[in-house]
């Protein structure tokens, strides 16, 4: 057992990610999409069910190439797929033509030029500005964890001012590939897909900017009351003894898991 007797269990916070893993026919209750400026790597299907579902969705500056790009390449979705509510950005990397596009469909346009934030950043301001957040408990960025490293940085780096910006709502990065998002410090419970399981998918919790102290329980390699700092420890290709997962942290640290066999 991972949490004792003198924790406080009522504060366990529990995670179930298989929702937003497999686009379960409710995962849109309270959620927002996100697209950044990545190409889209999802599967069509996903894409389009994860997408429609979302109580608000979002196109990025250069996302909105992506999403117009999108529709254009496949037969059917500029009527199967919903346009988003809103669509933000400096605009450096935004098309003239797919702000035409956009501008079609009636979608709101909010231009954010302030340049000491990443437009990732500004966009959850945006959905806070217009009172969106009020219909959201959750948030999910497609993007990509490959590439552009300092962009990658810079996701991370959102997860952490998103707990100011949004409050109530927790920020997953989703890519092709991965789920990941930040564990806050305390007590937590990840329930785990089972085919994730079975097909040994990896996952890891990883410091980032501090140190932290972690104990788990459901992991191959299970730390008990560790360190982890970079320098030192990080807990990267790790995979699953079981659905449940637990980890109690004094420390946010970001815990990433795959989404594919990891022959892919």
């Amino acid at each position: 057992m991972l949490f004792s007797d003198d924790d406080d269990l009522s504060n366990v916070v529990t995670w179930s990610p298989g929702e937003l893993i497999d686009a379960s026919d409710d995962c849109g209750n309270g959620l927002a999409v996100v697209l950044l400026n990545r190409p889209i790597l999802l599967h069509k299907e996903y894409f389009r069910s994860i997408w429609n579902s979302a109580k608000v969705r979002i196109t990025v500056d250069g996302g909105t190439n992506r999403w117009v790009d999108f529709v254009k390449e496949h037969p059917g979705a500029e009527h199967d797929l919903k346009p988003p509510e809103l669509v933000t950005g400096d605009f450096d990397s935004c098309t003239d033509e797919s702000l035409s596009y956009v501008t079609r469909l009636n979608c709101r346009i909010i231009k954010t030029p302030d340049q000491n934030a990443t437009d990732f950043t500004k966009s959850l301001k945006a959905l806070h500005s217009t009172g969106h957040a009020a219909q959201i408990d959750r948030v999910l960025v497609l993007c990509e964890s490959s590439g552009r490293l300092d962009q990658i940085m810079a996701n991370i780096n959102t997860l952490f001012l998103a707990r100011t910006i949004l409050p109530n709502a927790s920020v997953f990065l989703r890519s092709s590939n991965s789920l990941s998002w930040l564990l806050p410090p305390g007590n937590h419970a990840i329930k785990i897909p089972a085919r994730l399981v079975n097909e040994h998918i990896w996952c890891a919790l990883v410091p980032i900017g501090a140190r932290a102290t972690c104990s788990t329980s459901g992991l191959r390699w299970n730390l008990d009351n560790r360190v982890m700092k970079f320098g030192s420890l990080v807990s990267t290709s790790n995979t699953y003894s079981g659905q449940d997962v637990q980890i109690r942290t004094d420390g946010a640290v970001l815990w990433s898991m795959g989404t594919t066999p990891k022959d892919m």
